[in-house]
């Protein structure tokens, strides 16, 4: 059965043209699969070099340039055995400008913190092109593929998912800021990932390989 990956989710914003967004996803070891967004069908294998520790095989598909904001269906097909054909859909995805909001306290701070909470959350819902998403803070020791955890699926901007639990959803800071991204850009749909993590080190964030290039040991 082939599933995307764990933040492919309702409701997401892609990175709009002349950037090519990337869909990627799980299935069984060297299956056909096809992707289909719009008037557009996209065909790849997954191959059995790429499994997972579960068994699975990675597929991935680079759409075209997209322009147009949407919102589409993105739809995901591969065949079973017995020749039935198994879909999987995410809804209501929109093609804009994507940002990743990221660092300590200052970023992990929430809007329900701040001064004008109240006016920001009340007014929220009227932002439904912007869409946040916060990722958890289950660390690991080695890079993986997917999210451990996250805090708050991808969400439409509303009191709800602007305004909720105190340093746990959402970022101040990034909602500000997309929200006046926003409005500057005459409506253009934001797709705001809140990933932050109070008192860590920037060497947390690095891959080991990373780490040992800027700072060789001697």
């Amino acid at each position: 059965m082939p599933r995307f990956a764990n933040y492919y989710q309702d409701h997401m914003v892609l990175q709009r043209g002349p950037q090519r967004a990337l869909i990627w996803g799980f299935s069984d070891s060297n299956k056909v699969t096809n992707l289909k967004i719009g008037e557009k069908i996209y065909e790849t294998i997954s191959r059995s070099e790429s499994n997972n520790d579960f068994g699975e095989s990675t597929w991935s598909i680079t759409l075209d340039p997209v322009y147009d904001e949407g919102p589409y269906d993105i739809q995901v097909s591969q065949p079973s055995i017995n020749g039935t054909l198994m879909i999987i859909t995410i809804q209501d995805v929109l093609f804009g400008d994507v940002w990743l909001c990221s660092g300590q306290s200052n970023m992990e701070m929430t809007v329900r913190d701040i001064f004008n909470a109240t006016e920001e959350i009340a007014n929220a819902g009227k932002y439904p092109k912007i869409r946040v998403f916060t990722s958890g803070r289950t660390p690991s020791p080695i890079p993986v593929e997917e999210l451990i955890e996250n805090r708050q699926n991808w969400s439409i901007a509303s009191s709800s998912s602007i305004g909720g639990p105190g340093w746990v959803y959402f970022s101040a800071v990034c909602w500000l800021y997309g929200r006046m991204i926003h409005e500057a850009l005459g409506g253009r749909p934001i797709g705001l990932i809140a990933s932050s993590y109070g008192g860590t080190g920037i060497e947390l964030w690095m891959p080991e390989d990373a780490f040992q290039k800027c700072y060789p040991q001697t």
